[in-house]
């Protein structure tokens, strides 16, 4: 149901308070002032547009449209019932434009004319947003977009005529969570020539246009690093190219653990801008204090940003507080007027708000308020030219000196010791599950990466090389020994025929070029003497690896005659005996802190590291395998598989179809996360027997329960569910004469507490343990015959036209491998003609083939 009403208001003149706002004489006087402020900054325009409708569902600010990927009937979209007002600020005259008792409308934007609107409407009965225009006056009703497999939403117009909006058409999830990711995208103001924009993994959001014509927004992605704390302000070219940090990307107050969300301009000025910092995974609809950010201090300066709002209690500040989530207090939606006057909304009411923080309430409605905005004509911004080639399927990125960085960063690097870089892919996701890594690796990356090769960088420090447009890239700079020396922790991306540059490595951003002439004396980068280089892949290394298939046989070549159950040698063991999760071999690596331990954590806060801090640079296990640990030299080609592994992050599954399937937590009985606690029944036997040295059980290997064994660390290698009967928990108080280790000691000192394999508590531990190893087996493994992939990996990729509908896992094969990369490849930029239908694989072991055929389908 669609209707126009007018309603006359009561002016509310009660100023609003707050408990933890404290009033203030002066603030109270001026209140009356606001709204003529206000009057006077728009200009000659009286009448404010707005949205009416109730809080999206979910506590997590993200989780706003879209599908729960493993719940079919879960939807993250607003209740049914809203409406788009518009009131005259100076009469309170209420008119409502269009409203919905089925459905919603979201993100109402006001056109270059003042005389039509553009917004995200869902259609009562459905659960995708799609945009549309509508005169202000009610009338014609328009459908821009048509989607029923994704969501289009947050537009905006461009002054080229064209449209950009945030939209889940890139078919991938948010890897710590199962919520649909959005990119940004762009089209004509038809609708036709849908475009994207980026490569982004995670989330874009709030495009809006500067004075300048270039594009603000936020942008939330993590590479090797905090899944909450780097969610800032970026810009980029209307037609995506030269993507930049605006505000951000580094951990220091006041906006740790703040994500930086809906970034307006400011009318008036150049370089600063208003937005809503909430805090960690979000309040939902990103409510929280207004924020105003002087960009000209660069994006590092954390005096840039100041509140303006009146406090408000937004509940702990610390790292992880999930607890916020769901949370409703504060601020959202600002919209600058002027320097010193905002429109603002905050649950029910619509206020005006100068800069030291008085309010005023205009408007108070039955329903939550949303995204006030100036009904009125203005100037359009200047359009920004170009870069765009859309038949190149190529970009270029021009490194000016690799070894131009902030110093603390930089420091003891000498000049000509970096000779390549790396090139590395952040691989999207078409499923994900749990908020933790889960099968993918050890607490550390939630995505695969795949490794594209190296490039050269010349003597100068320079380098110039062709890369793949719209691909989630990222870099690592190689010494002479293919060491990583330094590494990004964000991805950067190019747009078809974009050339890029960037000055150096984790240089200030507001560094500007040196005037390079070149360490050979000319006047001009070396690498721009040249072509650009291709990026070279290394001979015999997978892009993509699966620690099983291409790490654990070099183990067995080279390490477990040392190193296995029966011969544990410094009480390493290096096998491909099953645990929990993974393998004895995998865990043991984590254990011993042979893999850089930044990898080891899942919430690698910080992306400041020394020289040598990240990586193989990191990682004592390169020291194992160069030929010094007992001879032990691996050939090249087994090296160089080693330390990229490490590089792409030492991840261990190589496929998502196994992404936290039912095996993730078939040992639940073994776990439980009470500190002194084993698992049930073992806790009795742990306590009894074990805690006289092992006084937690974080130094036995944390435990924790069935319900958190997404989170892998805690495990360990105590269990062997390959064979029981090697697991070391049984094996290391047993006695050496009974045919264990006899490394444990009981509560005398005696260096033994099984001193057979009849003692009762022996024999528990042992049929707990068969009992894991068969429920694994029975919920299936990867590596056992009659594995099936996770069946909402299957849902999706019907869903994203990678596998056909009348696939059936229980009886048609399938390979996980093949089906990721014809999943990855159906993603990859292609010129507009040549451009094909996307159709099923005829069968699931044709998908990598297939794959090389697909095209992005974003219409």
């Amino acid at each position: 149901m669609i209707r126009n009403t007018i309603v006359s208001l009561v002016i509310v003149a009660a100023a609003f308070s707050s408990g933890v706002w404290a009033k203030d004489a002066s603030k109270e006087a001026d209140k009356s002032d606001l709204v003529a402020k206000a009057l006077k900054a728009m200009g000659g325009a009286e009448e404010i547009v707005f949205v009416e409708r109730a809080l999206y569902e979910d506590g997590h600010y993200y989780r706003n449209f879209g599908g729960d990927a493993v719940n079919p009937d879960a939807w993250f979209h607003a209740p049914d019932g809203s409406r788009v007002c518009k009131i005259n600020l100076r009469t309170k005259q209420l008119t409502v434009i269009m409203e919905v008792e089925t459905g919603d409308i979201r993100d109402p934007r006001v056109h270059y004319d003042g005389k039509k609107l553009l917004f995200a409407y869902r259609k009562g009965g459905t659960h995708n947003y799609n945009l549309y225009e509508l005169n202000i006056d009610g009338t014609g009703l328009k459908q821009l977009t048509f989607g029923e497999k994704w969501d289009d939403f947050g537009p905006e117009y461009l002054p080229d005529g064209g449209i950009i909006f945030v939209s889940s058409r890139g078919k991938r999830f948010i890897p710590c969570n199962h919520s649909p990711g959005a990119q940004i995208f762009r089209m004509n103001g038809d609708g036709s020539d849908i475009l994207c924009l980026s490569a982004n993994n995670v989330r874009d959001d709030r495009p809006t246009v500067m004075p300048n014509g270039k594009i603000l927004y936020d942008r939330w992605e993590y590479v090797d690093s905090s899944i909450e704390t780097y969610h800032d302000v970026w810009t980029m070219n209307p037609d995506g190219t030269n993507q930049m940090i605006a505000y951000g990307g580094t951990v220091r107050p006041p906006t740790r653990v703040f994500a930086k969300c809906d970034p307006m301009p400011i009318p008036g000025t150049d370089h600063k801008i208003a937005a809503v910092f909430t805090p960690a995974v979000g309040h939902r609809e990103n409510a929280g204090n207004v924020m105003v950010i002087d960009l000209s201090m660069g994006p590092d300066d954390p005096a840039a940003a100041r509140q303006i709002s009146p406090p408000r209690d937004l509940g702990g500040h610390h790292f992880l507080s999930f607890g916020m989530g769901g949370g409703r207090v504060g601020f959202r939606d600002p919209y600058p007027l002027s320097e010193d006057c905002f429109l603002v909304a905050e649950d029910m009411s619509l206020y005006v708000m100068d800069g030291s923080g008085t309010l005023q309430e205009f408007h108070r409605a039955e329903k939550m308020v949303h995204d006030p905005r100036v009904l009125r004509a203005r100037p359009r911004e200047p359009v920004v030219p170009s870069r765009l080639d859309r038949q190149s399927t190529v970009g270029r990125f021009v490194l000016t000196d690799v070894y131009r960085g902030r110093p603390e960063e930089m420091d003891g690097i000498q000049r000509g010791s970096i000779k390549k870089l790396l090139i590395l892919e952040d691989l999207p996701k078409p499923i994900s599950y749990y908020s933790l890594p889960g099968m993918i690796s050890m607490d550390g990356t939630h995505t695969l990466r795949r490794v594209l090769g190296t490039v050269p960088v010349e003597a100068d420090g320079s380098a110039s090389f062709e890369a793949p447009p719209l691909r989630s890239l990222y870099f690592v700079a190689l010494d002479e020994n293919n060491i990583a020396v330094k590494r990004m922790q964000s991805y950067t991306m190019l747009m078809p025929g974009e050339t890029q540059g960037c000055i150096g490595c984790h240089e200030h951003r507001t560094s500007t070029a040196a005037n390079a002439t070149g360490v050979s004396g000319g006047g001009s980068l070396m690498a721009l003497n040249r072509h650009p280089s291709k990026i070279e892949p290394t001979p015999g290394v997978p892009e993509v690896f699966h620690y099983p298939r291409d790490i654990q046989p070099i183990w067995d070549r080279h390490c477990v005659s040392c190193h296995s159950a029966e011969k544990p040698e410094r009480r390493v063991i290096l096998t491909g005996d099953r645990n929990e999760w993974f393998t004895q071999s995998y865990y043991t690596l984590f254990a011993y802190n042979q893999i850089s331990d930044t990898f080891g954590r899942y919430n690698t806060e910080f992306r400041s590291h020394k020289p040598y801090g990240f990586g193989t640079g990191a990682s004592p296990l390169m020291n194992k395998i160069d030929g010094s640990h007992y001879d032990v030299k691996l050939a090249k080609q087994e090296h160089d598989t080693v330390r990229l592994w490490i590089e792409a992050s030492a991840y261990y599954h190589g496929t998502y179809s196994v992404y936290n399937r039912e095996e993730s937590a078939v040992a639940g009985a073994l776990c439980n996360n009470v500190k002194v606690e084993i698992g049930i029944p073992l806790d009795g036997i742990v306590n009894n027997r074990c805690l006289w040295c092992h006084d937690s059980a974080a130094s036995m290997g944390q435990r924790v329960r069935k319900g958190k064994m997404n989170v892998p660390k805690h495990c360990w290698n105590l269990y062997n569910l390959s064979y029981p009967e090697k697991s070391m928990i049984l094996l290391a108080p047993l006695a050496k004469e009974a045919g264990g280790y006899g490394w444990c000691k009981d509560g005398y000192g005696q260096a033994v507490v099984f001193r057979d394999k009849t003692d009762p508590d022996f024999q528990v531990i042992l049929r707990t343990i068969q009992a894991a190893k068969t429920q694994q087996e029975k919920a299936g493994w990867y590596e056992l015959p009659g594995w099936q992939p996770n069946p909402h990996y299957v849902r999706w990729m019907k869903r994203w036209d990678i596998l056909p509908e009348r696939f059936d896992a229980a009886k048609d094969p399938i390979d996980p491998f093949e089906t990721d990369e014809a999943y990855w490849r159906s993603l990859w930029y292609c010129p507009p003609e040549a451009k094909t239908a996307l159709s099923p694989i005829a069968s699931p072991t044709d998908a990598a083939a297939a794959g090389k055929q697909f095209r992005p389908n974003w219409e």
